[in-house]
């Protein structure tokens, strides 16, 4: 980050002059409150473009393929990540339903299609995406974007029903075991202040 500008700090508000360059891994705190306003990471925009490219990815696995078998007295059923969803509807949960599809699969990948829109927005001039929008729907869309809570309540869901069924673990499993913990260190590393620099830059 080579372009010094204010930034609010999201605790208590106090505008910052903040630094031109921020050293890899060092982080920024508010001078008022101690909150963490940035932190300096080496080449981050290409380093989140490839982690948000790789999540995506995975994203699409998790959604493609199988994702926990259950076998029990002779039967045997097979879900998959969409499937979370799609059996709420059936049961006439239709806002249920919609929360759930939208904070496991919609949001999350919104997010990162954003995140990787905003950074090829500085590499060229002219683009269809206005990155400000892009970024102002960043930060309504993070705080319910929830891969991880989802995660850890299959995880105790798994430690109950293992006892009642053989469970089997398939792939789209595993790839979501992936994407929520990289989509958290990706939102981690996507502060407000990296991402309006990248907005800026992309004007």
């Amino acid at each position: 980050m080579t372009k010094a500008h204010q930034h609010a700090c999201l605790e208590c508000d106090l505008l910052i002059t903040m630094p031109r360059t921020i050293s890899h891994r060092t982080n920024v705190h508010c001078p008022r409150c101690n909150h963490k306003i940035a932190i300096g990471h080496n080449n981050a925009k290409q380093y989140v473009l490839a982690m948000s490219v790789t999540a995506l990815i995975l994203m699409f696995i998790a959604c493609t393929f199988s994702f926990i078998s259950f076998s029990s007295n002779g039967q045997a059923r097979t879900i998959n990540l969409l499937q979370t969803s799609t059996e709420l509807y059936s049961q006439e949960y239709y806002f249920v339903s919609f929360l759930v599809l939208s904070f496991i699969v919609l949001l999350p990948t919104l997010y990162l299609l954003s995140v990787c829109l905003i950074i090829l927005n500085t590499y060229q001039r002219s683009h269809i995406f206005p990155s400000a929008k892009l970024g102002r729907l960043m930060s309504y869309i993070l705080p319910w974007s929830m891969a991880e809570v989802f995660l850890i309540g299959v995880l105790v869901a798994l430690i109950k029903v293992v006892d009642m069924a053989d469970v089997s673990l398939a792939p789209s499993f595993w790839a979501y075991v992936i994407f929520a913990p990289l989509f958290t260190h990706i939102a981690s590393i996507v502060d407000n202040h990296r991402l309006w620099s990248w907005i800026d830059n992309a004007k």
